[in-house]
């Protein structure tokens, strides 16, 4: 077998290695960024123990197809990178989104989440949900304020009582 078709096999089942164990993954358009700013959004994305990688579109789609997912040719033209978090949901959409902000050539393909295949405006909304601790501390002050409540309108019984 030609070393180069084995080398493409191997390039392809990285790839889906990678995206079945991943939690969300960004595809994104990188023409036109600077290296320093490339270099940039790799160092935000290692920051959240995510990866980021260029692959070939030919390669990416076979592998997504290979993978059941459906739907994503139309996405797969000019320079594809794959911007993959093991670890929660959203933080390498945000990561995605405020790169995007900085630098107006980035531009969202299409995401993965869950096994499905989002679009750009789904990546982007998953951008503006607050991190896990923001969301945990908004629940324990939640938890908290009835209790608060309670505890000082038993003070309040207790000190009429006591006069």
């Amino acid at each position: 077998m030609n070393t180069n078709l084995e080398n493409k096999k191997a390039v392809v089942e990285e790839i889906k290695a990678k995206l079945s164990k991943a939690k969300s993954v960004v595809f994104v358009s990188f023409l036109g960024t600077s290296v320093t700013q490339d270099t940039g959004l790799r160092a935000n994305i290692r920051n959240t123990k995510g990866e980021y990688k260029v692959y070939k579109n030919t390669l990416l789609q076979k592998a997504l197809e290979e993978m059941g997912l459906e739907g994503t040719e139309q996405y797969l033209h000019g320079t594809t990178s794959v911007a993959i978090n093991y670890d929660d949901e959203v933080s390498i959409s945000k990561v995605i989104s405020d790169a995007k902000k900085d630098n107006d050539k980035l531009s969202i393909k299409f995401g993965i989440l869950d096994g499905k295949v989002i679009d750009d405006k789904y990546v982007e909304m998953l951008a503006t949900i607050p991190t896990r601790e923001t969301l945990l501390s908004k629940l324990a002050f939640l938890l908290k304020a009835p209790m608060q409540k309670l505890a000082v309108g038993l003070k309040a019984v207790a000190d009429k009582k006591a006069e």
